[in-house]
């Protein structure tokens, strides 16, 4: 802090007036303090030369350097600016008159601290301890130099007669003396005691101040406080004004708080030169002190270490025994030998406790044996108290000692009740500071709790370690303060020996974010800059400013350079170019660690604050909850009763609410009762103490900042204080009901909680009970969370904690989406697959959003468009543009796909790919019209509309633009197969690698028998020439020899080739082969499976919907496999006939599936056989075979007597005959309607029906449409000719079936007459060939042109089984011969697609059991399997 010369020089004159007369008569004692001074008060200076208080310091300074220049510029006006010089006047008078009343009332201060310092003050020195014995050199020391270093061991007095020593030198009258200690319980005991030195109440010269109480006030002299209040204290005053003098006690445990404040202090001191510090150690490494406070000489020119003054402890020898409990040295709790250290230790305790009252019974002290024995934890604490208490001596008394000890208990230890021994188990707490009265014995466990913190997992471990050397020897050090004692080691020399020398800083194994908060928050630069006396490890720095980046505490300043400055900016490092942000400030301002603080602030945000100060008060303290080892499961149980599900953070809210908080009859707890409800639920009363204290003290702090509306609060409650309006404004979702309010309460809760909480979330993985966390860390939830058991998807938890296995600890349940609001800039995005959305008219991506390593969602589609512009735009000017995807049926946008499509149809039928310019090109096109911000349909659709204002063709294509050459004429590629009167739409595709590569029609299934394969072989007339030079190609070689070069004679007859002669294409090639003099090629000479794919056109079936059914390039197959669909009617008319109908037409034109195609009438007859009805067919044939039946169907109902007539004529042997196969009536059925038949195949009117077949019809639809009427007058006719016929054919029928049934009875009793195991081959033959024959109702189901050879068949029948008997080997071979064929005939004897072969096989039936017997055709083994290749 700047200040004024003049003033210092008074300031210590005046001081050394003050204590003029306790230095004289300090040194006359010859190094003894003198106990009388009672002229103190005559030798005080004049108020005049008082100096002014600290505070006051820096402003009185900078107003005297004003009223010195408002003095020079009075001085140097002219007279002629009187008036100007009045006015002048005026103020400095004004200020002067200021300065003077700040001034005065600053002395006055001064005096009024000066009268409160006790006037015997040397008398109050304890003259017995050390450090009093050096008080001269000390007081000199302090006023002669602004840093000393005073190092004494255990009970040399500094810690209690330092403060009063710094009086005697002036101090504490300009401002107080600070004194700082490093544990509350220190604080609170050490003011107590100076005060009792002193004679006075607590309060008056001496006060004290820590977390949750403070006794005393501004104007007390001392003031006794942790170090972290002092650091706290920084945060609203950086020059500690408060303070002339601030002593830092116990400097060597090196605290973060310790060093953070030795490093403050070494930066400030400069700019107060009025303030001492005083720094206290144990004799520990106290040159690293010294020579951290030194500074520079100018008389010497070098820098000058601060002074050390090493005073003598008032301690008696202590002896130290080594009682180890393992044989190897422990070094934590980590180790495997801890186990047996555990397992061994309550019964060394005991052993060494009977070891120490032998020890004073022996040396005649028996009544002063009082133990201190050093434990590492709380719970270790508990356990040796319950042996000792069982099994220790009698009439003892065993006391617990720890921070966390409520004042009551804690007056047990340092004002003992005299009524015997003491066994006292303490945590570190009591190693230094603290002196535990009457200790004579000391048993030292060797093992402290140490926090260390992983910056690498970011889990806070808390292990037992093994503490250093000096550790060890203060715990010695506590039994030799009234006698000589004894300290006993449950370890080995060996292992004392091997520790290290010191306990490393805090500093070097915690996060720094608090203090990088506070740095950040008092200016003080970069981390890296500040004079740490010992820097922290950079890791550890970064990662604290990672937790603080990650809280949204600090962020990075925005630079402004000017626009014209191109140099790149320095790198940058520490804090230098960060700075807090909003909420940053309002965490700096809070005592607390900075995820807490996040906390509280997110509170106020998410309406919450309530609620999170009780939890975030109960985080701040040790979990009120107790678990004794043998109470361990009605602890559960009573814990139980608080947990609410999906959080252990509501846990506190429940708690809280039974203990503080008014019931449903308006009743709250009293003290009494409060204590009495902990003791019954398990809950440490002291910790519940600690929690409702804290949360009173955050009350008050978010009061001070604002983080809670008090009014809103005040009128919800109608409270009179802001304390009470908190308290009773509920947003708890643990009182709330309805199911979707707490919902609500829950998660504003814990979104709050998250803030604070980013780096400690977990996903579930498929491992059982395992969790995977931020930067890839595994861990389990502890076990005894209220999750533990539900496992849910995402978690959150306070802590992270390394036991035995990585625990998460306080675990609540959490929602993925929670974590993204949260998080912010923390998240890191990675964007895939990005394309066009026609639907929403933006370029989309996936993303997957992580953080800290974790991914949060995997898988999340968003706008493309904000993340990387320039790629949107190309994405969508490609996809969305060039491709005709843009999802708005722009006039623009169509005219360029159909100029595209169209010079791509011409490319597929020239086959070839160099006329359309490639996509590049396109894309080019619009990438010069388009600015370069539009990468979404709105935004182009806007700017078209205003562009195409002036230019309507703005954005159409041209030919120069898509294409590369001149588009070549395509007449000779049709976009219709046509068909007669069908027209199939054709495709073209130029894809070598495509199965649609070619040409393909598409066939609707009903049209699919019109189809002709003869006339689909001449294929598409553009290709035509290359169909014929492949063709001739394929040709046997014997044959291409005649006719090279193959291309000049493809040339030279191709003219001759006309589809539409009516011949097919091979038939007319070979004719033009023949003229050519080559008289051997036939159609069978050409192979046209050998020619390329595309020249064969492939046909599309599709259903009536358009829908593809099947694709293939045979159309006889396709025909084959689909005749079942298409041989059926497609339609019926209404109506039933017994007459022919007038109105009948046999073929009419059809649309369907788009395609024009002509659909067949039939006649077709009802199930009775006895009226008809007209159906519709697709297939000729079909169409064809029916209407004749039906034809004959209303003939019959004609015939009248004529049927009698012909059926009389049955005789007995006939009717015996069939009588296997039916009765009378089926016989004469069977007889009329064969005759019917006979009648009209062998008697019918010749009619003309071209014009009425399609131009594929074959032979047989031909032969069929000829002897069929398609009128009324046709059927008139047909009528008469086949009633005249009727009994005349019907009599040569009877002798024909009656010849069949006969010779089919000879033959069963041939068959039943031969031996089955002789010739059971051709039996088993014989009878398939029967069955074959379908001889019950054959003149059904084959034509009468067929089953007028029945006779036949079964006369060679009748031969063979004469044969048989004499002429088995031969029969065999014919049996074998058939075995082929029968396999070919199986279960398909009767379809008409194969019925050539099937009359044939019968016919070789004939050549190979009945030579004698003629064949109708030359029938052989190879004619029967080429007719089969042809057929199949």
């Amino acid at each position: 802090m700047p200040n004024n010369s003049e003033n210092i020089d008074s300031k210590a004159s005046a001081t050394n007036k003050i204590h003029n007369t306790e230095k004289s008569e300090l040194s006359n004692r010859e190094g003894s303090i003198i106990t009388t001074n009672n002229e103190k008060t005559s030798s005080m200076p004049n108020m005049t030369n008082l100096p002014v208080l600290a505070k006051d310091n820096y402003y009185l300074s900078r107003l005297e350097r004003e009223l010195a220049r408002m003095a020079v510029s009075k001085n140097k006006k002219s007279s002629q600016e009187s008036e100007q010089n009045n006015n002048a006047g005026d103020a400095l008078t004004k200020k002067r008159a200021q300065y003077d009343k700040i001034k005065t009332r600053s002395q006055q201060a001064v005096q009024a601290r000066i009268d409160s310092i006790p006037s015997d003050l040397p008398a109050k020195l304890n003259l017995d301890l050390p450090v009093s014995q050096r008080a001269e050199d000390l007081v000199q020391a302090i006023i002669d130099h602004q840093v000393i270093i005073v190092a004494g061991e255990t009970g040399s007095g500094k810690t209690t007669q330092l403060p009063k020593l710094a009086m005697l030198a002036g101090r504490g009258i300009t401002g107080q003396i600070g004194h700082t200690q490093p544990r509350r319980l220190a604080a609170r005991s050490v003011a107590n005691r100076i005060a009792e030195e002193l004679g006075e109440p607590l309060g008056n010269t001496v006060s004290f101040k820590i977390r949750f109480n403070e006794q005393g006030s501004a104007q007390s002299v001392v003031k006794l406080m942790t170090d972290g209040i002092l650091l706290a204290e920084l945060g609203h005053d950086r020059f500690l004004s408060k303070y002339d003098t601030i002593i830092i006690d116990e400097a060597h445990e090196r605290s973060l708080n310790i060093d953070f404040i030795m490093g403050y202090l070494k930066k400030m001191l400069p700019k107060r030169p009025d303030l001492k510090v005083i720094i206290t150690s144990a004799t520990l490494d106290t040159k690293r002190f010294s020579e951290y406070f030194s500074r520079y000489d100018a008389k010497l020119k070098r820098q000058v270490p601060a002074p050390i003054f090493n005073v003598e402890g008032r301690s008696f020898p202590v002896e130290v025994r080594y009682r180890p409990l393992t044989d190897e040295p422990v070094t934590s709790s980590d180790d495997d030998s801890y186990d047996d250290f555990e397992d061994n230790l309550p019964r060394a305790v005991v052993a060494a406790v009977d070891e120490c009252f032998s020890d004073a019974q022996n040396k005649g002290h028996a009544d002063q044996a009082d133990i201190l024995i050093f434990a590492a934890t709380e719970a270790e604490i508990r356990e040796l108290q319950e042996v000792l208490v069982r099994h220790g001596p009698k009439h003892t008394e065993v006391l617990p000692l720890f921070a966390r000890q409520t004042y009551e208990e804690q007056q047990r230890i340092f004002q003992p009740s005299g009524r015997g021994r003491r066994i006292v188990i303490a945590t570190n707490v009591a190693e230094t500071a603290l002196t535990v009265p009457g200790i004579r014995y000391v048993i030292d466990l060797g093992f402290a709790r140490i926090s260390r913190y992983s910056y690498r997992s970011r889990v806070q471990r808390l292990p037992i370690e093994a503490i250093s050397q000096a550790a060890a020897n203060q715990r010695k050090g506590r039994c030799g303060r009234v006698a000589p004692g004894v300290c006993i080691r449950l370890y080995s020399e060996e292992d004392f020996s091997g520790r290290p020398e010191f306990t490393e800083p805090e500093i070097l194994r915690t996060n720094l974010a608090s203090v990088i908060l506070q740095m950040a928050n008092l200016r003080l630069g970069s981390v890296d800059d500040f004079e740490f006396i010992e820097p922290p490890d950079s890791r550890l720095v970064t990662d604290g400013h990672k937790l603080l980046d990650e809280l949204g505490a600090i962020t990075v300043k925005n630079d402004s350079a000017p626009a014209n400055q191109s140099t790149k900016p320095k790198s940058k490092k520490g804090l230098d170019h960060l700075r807090l942000t909003r909420i940053g400030q309002q965490m700096a301002r809070m005592p607390i660690d900075p995820r807490l603080a996040r906390m509280l602030v997110a509170g106020s945000d998410f309406d919450c604050i309530r609620e999170m100060l009780i939890v975030v008060a109960a985080l701040a303290v040790q979990d009120p909850r107790e678990r004794p080892a043998n109470k361990r499961t009605q602890a559960d149980q009573k814990h139980a009763v608080f947990r609410q599900d999906d959080s252990d953070f509501l846990f506190y809210l429940s708690l809280w609410k039974a203990l503080f908080e008014k019931d449903e009859d308006g009743n709250k707890l009293s003290g009494n009762q409060r204590k009495q409800f902990a003791k019954k639920n398990y809950l440490s009363f002291p910790r519940v103490r600690e929690w409702h204290q804290t949360h009173r003290q955050l009350v008050q702090m978010v009061t001070e900042l604002k983080l809670t509306d008090v009014n809103d609060a005040s009128a919800a409650d109608k409270a009179s204080t802001q304390d009470a309006s908190i308290d009773t404004v509920t947003s708890d979702p643990t009182a709330i009901e309805d199911e979707a309010l707490r919902a609500v309460k829950y998660a504003n809760l814990h979104r709050a909680l998250l803030t604070g909480l980013l780096s400690i979330i977990a996903h579930k993985t498929d491992n059982r009970g395992e969790y995977l966390a931020a930067r890839q860390q595994k861990a389990k939830i502890f076990p005894a969370s209220t999750v533990f058991k539900q496992t849910p998807p995402w978690v959150m938890a306070f802590e992270m904690v390394e036991t035995s296995q990585v625990f998460m600890r306080t675990v609540a349940k959490i929602e993925p989406e929670w974590i993204i609001s949260a998080a912010g800039n923390l998240l890191k995005y990675h964007y895939f697959e990005p394309h066009w959305s026609k639907k929403t008219g933006r370029v989309k991506a996936y993303a997957q959003i992580s953080l800290f390593g974790l991914i949060i969602i995997g898988k999340q589609l968003t706008n493309y468009e904000q993340v990387n512009l320039s790629e949107s735009r190309e994405i969508f000017i490609r996809d969305g543009l060039v491709t005709g995807n843009l999802g708005r049926q722009a006039p623009f946008l169509q005219h360029n796909m159909d100029k595209i499509a169209d010079i791509e149809r011409i490319e597929d039928k020239l086959r070839r790919r160099d006329l359309l310019v490639d996509e590049e090109t396109l894309y080019q096109f619009y990438d010069k019209k388009i600015p370069a911000h539009i990468a979404s349909r709105k935004a182009f659709e806007d700017w078209r509309a205003e562009v195409e204002k002036t230019d309507t063709k703005h954005l159409f294509f041209t030919d120069d633009d898509v294409l590369n050459s001149q588009a070549p004429t395509t007449g000779d590629f049709p976009e219709v197969w046509k068909l007669g009167d069908l027209k199939l739409p054709l495709r073209y595709v130029f894809d070598p690698a495509s199965d649609d590569d070619g040409v393909t029609i598409r066939v609707p299934l009903a049209a699919l028998p019109q189809l002709d394969a003869i006339e689909l072989l001449w294929g598409v007339p553009g290709w035509r020439f290359e169909l014929v030079l492949q063709l001739l190609k394929s040709l046997p070689k014997d044959i291409r020899r005649q006719i090279v070069p193959i291309p000049d004679t493809a040339d030279s007859l191709f003219d001759e080739l006309q589809p539409a002669g009516g011949q097919g294409l091979l038939k007319q090639l070979c004719q033009a082969l023949n003229r050519r003099g080559i008289m051997s090629v036939t159609p069978e000479n050409f192979n046209p499976a050998t020619i390329d794919r595309y020249l064969q056109p492939q046909i599309c079936v599709v259903d009536d919907k358009n829908r593809i059914i099947e694709k293939g390039r045979d159309l006889q197959t396709l025909q084959i496999r689909h005749a079942s669909e298409t041989s059926q009617a497609v339609t019926e008319q209404q109506g039933v006939h017994t007459d022919f109908p007038e109105h009948f037409a046999f073929s009419k034109n059809h649309h369907s599936a788009g395609v024009v195609m002509k659909q067949f009438s039939a006649l077709v007859a009802d199930e009775a056989g006895e009226a008809v009805s007209i159906h519709q067919y697709t297939d000729v044939n079909a169409a064809l075979q029916a209407h004749r039946i039906g034809v004959l169907t209303l003939i019959k109902g004609r015939l009248g007597a004529k049927k009698k007539q012909l059926t009389s004529q049955i005789d007995k042997i006939f009717k015996l005959a069939f009588a296997p196969l039916g009765d009378m009536e089926k016989l004469k059925t069977i007889i009329i309607d064969a005759a019917l038949d006979a009648a009209l195949e062998e008697h019918y009117v010749l009619f003309d029906h071209s014009t009425d077949l399609p131009e594929s019809a074959d032979s047989i639809a031909v032969g069929l449409s000829e002897e069929l009427p398609f009128t009324q007058e046709e059927y008139q006719q047909t009528l008469e000719v086949v009633t005249s016929n009727f009994l005349l054919t019907g009599q040569s029928v009877i002798k024909t079936l009656k010849n069949v049934y006969t010779r089919w009875q000879r033959i069963r009793q041939g068959l039943l007459m031969l031996d089955r195991e002789i010739f059971g081959e051709s039996i088993e033959d014989i009878e398939d060939q029967l069955e074959d024959l379908h001889l019950a109702d054959f003149v059904y189901r084959m034509d009468y042109s067929h089953w007028q050879q029945y006779p036949r068949y079964l006369e060679a029948l009748e031969i063979r089984l004469e044969r048989l008997e004499h002429n088995l080997d031969a029969d065999l071979d014919g049996v074998y011969a058939l075995d082929l064929h029968m396999e070919r005939l199986a279960g398909r004897a009767d379809k008409e697609a194969i019925s050539e072969y099937r009359w044939m096989v019968e016919e070789y039936r004939i050549q190979l059991f009945a030579q004698p017997m003629k064949t109708r055709m030359a029938v052989s083994p190879k004619r029967l399997s080429k007719v089969w290749d042809k057929l199949s």
